[in-house]
């Protein structure tokens, strides 16, 4: 449930919301010394301005795959190569975009809320299992179930708190 929670947590940050922020081009992969290579590996990436990303190459020979990658990632951003470095400029966004980022984030919360699910449901099994081959008495699995119920109900919660909190980055203009 905790690596459901932190993976959810990974894909909202990757979720424009009109700001610069690194984790928009830290994970596209670029083609670099004949492998694929995440951006945050071959780069620093930093956001000296709300609006603009900046990703200063290690390696200057690079910089045009990095740009490349960027431009194929297909994630809406324009990077310029401005001497060493490369600059992204984050155009504000639309209220159509904001609604549709919005509406991919439900789907996000949606799939994570699966996952707890599913963690519950084997668990729930297992102690089920127990029960019947005798290892648990039926006082003990009643008590793990409600355990798990209560925790399941946490992480559900965190992320209804986290999608909250998303969605009010979407609205803010």
């Amino acid at each position: 449930m905790a690596q459901a929670i932190e993976h959810l947590k990974g894909e909202l940050a990757q979720i424009r919301t009109g700001r610069a922020n690194s984790t928009l081009v830290s994970d596209i992969i670029v083609d670099a010394y004949d492998s694929k290579m995440m951006v945050k590996e071959l780069a620093n990436i930093s956001t000296p301005e709300p609006h603009v990303i900046l990703i200063t190459p290690w390696d200057k020979a690079i910089i045009t795959n990095i740009a490349g990658g960027v431009t194929r990632a297909n994630v809406g951003l324009n990077p310029v190569v401005d001497g060493d470095l490369i600059k992204i400029s984050i155009p504000p966004l639309t209220a159509e975009r904001r609604e549709e980022f919005i509406k991919q984030m439900h789907q996000t919360l949606e799939k994570s809320k699966v996952q707890i699910r599913q963690v519950r449901h084997e668990f729930v099994e297992a102690i089920k299992k127990q029960k019947e081959s005798g290892d648990v008495s039926e006082d003990d699995a009643v008590r793990q179930q409600e355990a798990i119920q209560k925790l399941h109900d946490e992480y559900m919660d965190a992320v209804d708190v986290a999608g909250k909190g998303k969605e009010a980055e979407l609205r803010e203009i």
